[in-house]
């Protein structure tokens, strides 16, 4: 009876493998993985700073629980905006115990409701300071809201993943509040879903991460002739005409198809890998492209074809790069060593692996979004209130830095004892949250 038992729960497991699972089941799971990846502090928090800019231009009353909420929201916005980045006294503990208490009232709220349904960011701050006349404007309404907002979201995701006090928790939440598909075929939709592509490949989600690439490749392929000024300025590939650049643009995207697809389970997901990778180097050498990318895509192909001699070649170069650190290089001269001993047939071992390789490919695309000047970028698109929004994005920072020193009970106890010489009423305020 054991036996029987164990048989079927053996059937079971591997019938319920990744194996066995066809590419919408698996693009399904990645997306109930990215709601469940959401669900976390840091999201919530940055999410109710961004619900307090926009919902501070709703004229219009959503729902009753928003209503009941709106004054609080209001004073709250009034706080946040006007707290001085240089000047962090310029909220007392008292005003973050208060704001907190705020918070967790309106959590389940916060969580629950979609911030797009409120006015864009750009409407929020022309509100704030535009002058008498734009401030009478009517709302970007329809496919303008949709457009404009999807531009906000998608720069926003690009700006906080290179934040160490915001990073990747809330560049995921920007990005999946991106959705490129409701923009019509352009440079910027190509650019919002590569960057989308690489934002859920750098959290593990490959499925998602290959529909979105997958998609832009087709729109590539079938959009040789489009002039592509803004993909030029981000690579910084100004050398380039705009057939050089679209090959470009086609080789990254068929590179990072490829670390999704390797880093996947399925023998068929390898295969599939290796074909996106060389297509990667044959763009990739058409354009004159040489760098680190490059070399560790060489490599990679150079050891599963047994290439030994030119596998080293490409390792060699590969430790002259800027992007690896110390400890890096060291893995590069025992994968180095490894190969000038490796044996006909012998399998790779795990020092050059894909984890590496994928580690190598991050690495350069952080390199690239932090020379973007994403101020000047917006200045040249003349969105309005370009200053006015990286301030308030730097205040925000700081106010969920400092929300978060509160968030913990013990943290709450300690400032009720700084606060409990000042007055008894202040004292029970801080102690109340406390309890």
């Amino acid at each position: 009876m054991k036996k029987i038992i164990l048989a079927v729960l053996l059937i079971i497991t591997f019938s319920c493998s990744d194996d066995d699972k066809t590419d919408q089941q698996l693009l399904e799971k990645d997306k109930k993985e990215l709601v469940e990846n959401l669900d976390s502090y840091k999201v919530s928090t940055y999410k109710f700073g961004k619900i307090l800019i926009r919902a501070s231009a709703e004229k219009n009353t959503i729902s009753p629980e928003f209503q009941s909420f709106k004054s609080d929201l209001d004073r709250i916005f009034n706080k946040v905006v006007k707290y001085d980045i240089e000047n962090p006294e310029s909220l007392s503990v008292l005003d973050y115990i208060s704001i907190y208490r705020d918070y967790k009232k309106m959590e389940d709220f916060i969580m629950e409701t979609d911030e797009d349904i409120f006015p864009t960011l750009i409407d929020a701050f022309n509100v704030v300071y535009g002058d008498s006349i734009s401030k009478q404007r009517e709302y970007l309404k329809g496919e303008d809201k949709v457009y404009v907002q999807n531009i906000e979201h998608s720069v926003l995701s690009a700006i906080v993943i290179l934040s160490k006090d915001l990073g990747k928790e809330v560049s995921l939440y920007e990005c999946s509040k991106t959705y490129p598909e409701l923009l019509p075929d352009s440079e910027i939709k190509t650019l919002l879903q590569y960057f989308r592509g690489f934002l859920f490949f750098e959290k593990g989600l490959y499925y998602l991460s290959e529909d979105e690439i997958s998609r832009n490749i087709d729109w590539l392929n079938n959009n040789e002739e489009v002039d592509l000024p803004y993909t030029r300025a981000m690579f910084q590939w100004g050398n380039l005409n705009n057939q050089q650049t679209h090959l470009g643009l086609h080789s990254l995207n068929h590179l990072f198809r490829g670390f999704d697809r390797l880093m996947m389970d399925r023998e068929i997901d390898e295969k599939r890998a290796l074909e996106d990778f060389e297509m990667f180097l044959k763009d990739a050498k058409e354009i004159g492209m040489d760098n680190e990318i490059v070399w560790s895509i060489e490599t990679y192909l150079y050891l599963k074809n047994e290439e030994n001699e030119k596998a080293i070649l490409a390792l060699k170069k590969l430790k002259t790069s800027t992007l690896l650190s110390s400890d890096d290089k060291e893995k590069l001269d025992e994968s180095i060593e490894y190969v000038k001993n490796r044996k006909p047939g012998e399998v790779l071992n795990g020092v050059y692996d894909k984890y590496f390789l994928s580690k190598i490919a991050t690495k350069y695309m952080f390199s690239i979004l932090s020379k973007v000047d994403w101020k000047k970028v917006m200045k040249e698109q003349n969105v309005p209130h370009t200053e006015e929004i990286f301030k308030t994005m730097d205040n925000l920072k700081g106010f969920i830095e400092n929300l978060e020193k509160y968030a913990s009970t013990e943290n709450l106890k300690e400032a009720g004892e700084d606060l409990k010489n000042k007055g008894e009423s202040l004292w029970n305020k801080a102690k109340e949250l406390a309890e």
